[in-house]
């Protein structure tokens, strides 16, 4: 009966809180609020202190314990995901960022078969999304880039917007947020998550929908019967007019920390590899601008981004962190561990389940954030119950995550890619839908292959 309460308890609690996200109530606002007033109900039932070293007042001890969360979230990973934001950003306000995007897209117009420069385009996306973190910037690049390409070849309008989107269809690499945050919960280094699993899970999928994507396109474009060239109003970006070093530069820091992670003895971090970056291009920008007080007038350009950053990301990693605690300490994810645990297959089952709780939450929230800094902290425990890694969890539900974007109304990505493209974001979707869920399957499945047999 216990067990029932914790977990209907635990179910209320997030089901509470999904509510008011849904109804567009603020995220942070949300987490903090419910997390706060769950954890001093807890303490004061309880009488147990959430902190080591007690004030000598159990709400104050809440408050110490969300200023500890603040604390620890800033000067570690909040620091370091401000830092790429500025870092990519800047590429923005340079050009280096459309300068690749072109560079790496034009060969492709020189082809005549429409489906194989589909999934060409596909490809080439994903890798930049390695570089492009923002799905709805990486969206955006390709729209202007590629999609005209893809209409004049006479792939139909809804498969070619469709393809624009799905391009970010994973958050991969070590310089993303969300990626950086699950090598924190498995206590791995980004660099050594994304070469360990990562890349291996998500190379699955990339070359899975690489092939799926053309033959279903294709499929739907016959039975669509619609003109491709009608209402297409996007316009092509120029070429920026910069050194053709430029197109190297928003690969920087992935470049360093991958090279560096084979090299003994030196521990390139994240923050020190976009650092590099920085530096490489302010020097580039001085030699090409020829004038020191115009390149450093930009330095608000990125001071700005990282600000958002800790406003629209950090801000959420925080407050996230607090509705987790709420959860952990009500126990129904310890229930559900022990649930999990003796069930048959019971490792195979958690993948799927807590990776379909994320999968659903960023289509109702349209945020990869809110969902996977809320129930990411949760996994550690589940895998601590089930006496397995926690990246056994964490991979696959942090890249469904990711996945289940792309089929959110509300999604900036959604929004923008669709606006563009004059279509219904509905019908953009619905194109989506069968794609991603056979993404959603072979991640699961490699996830198994690579994370636990391997």
């Amino acid at each position: 009966m216990t067990s029932f309460i914790q977990v209907l308890t635990t179910v209320l609690v997030i089901a509470i809180a999904a509510r008011l996200i849904i109804k567009k109530h603020n995220p942070v606002a949300v987490f903090l609020a419910i997390g706060i007033i769950t954890l001093t109900i807890y303490s004061f039932v309880t009488g147990t202190s959430l902190v080591e070293a007690s004030t000598g007042n159990l709400f104050f001890d809440v408050l110490k314990f969300v200023e500890e969360k603040m604390k620890s979230s800033t000067q570690g990973l909040g620091l370091i995901l401000m830092t790429v934001t500025g870092y990519a950003v800047y590429m923005s306000h340079t050009g280096a960022a459309t300068k690749l995007a072109l560079t790496a897209t034009k060969p492709l117009s020189k082809l005549n078969n429409p489906y194989i420069v589909l999934s060409f385009v596909f490809i080439i996306g994903t890798i930049l999304k390695l570089v492009i973190t923002s799905h709805s910037g990486l969206g955006l690049l390709m729209m202007a880039t590629c999609f005209p390409i893809l209409i004049q070849l006479g792939v139909g309008k809804v498969s070619a917007a469709a393809t624009m989107t799905l391009v970010g269809f994973l958050d991969w690499g070590p310089n993303d947020s969300s990626a950086i945050f699950a090598a924190k919960i498995s206590e791995m280094e980004p660099v050594q998550y994304f070469l360990t699993y990562q890349a291996k899970v998500s190379i699955c999928c990339i070359l899975a929908m690489a092939v799926f994507l053309p033959i279903y396109f294709r499929k739907k474009d016959k039975e669509d019967k619609a003109s491709n060239l009608d209402g297409i109003k996007v316009e092509n970006l120029e070429m920026p007019d910069l050194p053709v070093i430029y197109i190297i530069l928003p690969a920087i820091p992935l470049l360093l920390v991958s090279i560096f992670a084979f090299i003994p003895n030196i521990n390139m971090g994240i923050i020190s590899a976009n650092l590099i970056g920085f530096v490489v291009t302010f020097i580039l920008e001085i030699i090409r601008r020829k004038d020191i007080k115009a390149v450093g007038e930009d330095m608000p350009v990125i001071l700005k981004a990282m600000g958002t950053c800790f406003a629209n990301i950090v801000s959420i990693i925080i407050s996230a962190g607090v509705f987790a605690k709420s959860i952990i300490v009500l126990n129904g994810v310890s229930v559900l561990g022990d649930f999990l645990a003796g069930l048959g297959g019971g490792v195979i089952i958690s993948m799927i389940l807590m990776s379909l709780i994320t999968f659903g939450a960023v289509m109702l929230l349209g945020s990869g954030n809110a969902s996977w800094y809320a129930f990411g902290p949760l996994v550690p425990n589940i895998a601590a119950e089930m006496g397995i890694s926690t990246a056994v969890i964490a991979v696959p539900m942090q890249l469904a995550t990711a996945i289940g974007r792309s089929l959110s109304p509300v999604a900036g990505v959604v929004i923008a890619v669709s606006g563009l493209a004059e279509i219904d974001s509905i019908d953009m979707i619905k194109r989506c839908v069968v794609p991603m869920l056979v993404s959603f399957a072979v991640c699961i499945i490699s996830s198994y292959i690579f994370v636990v047999l391997l």
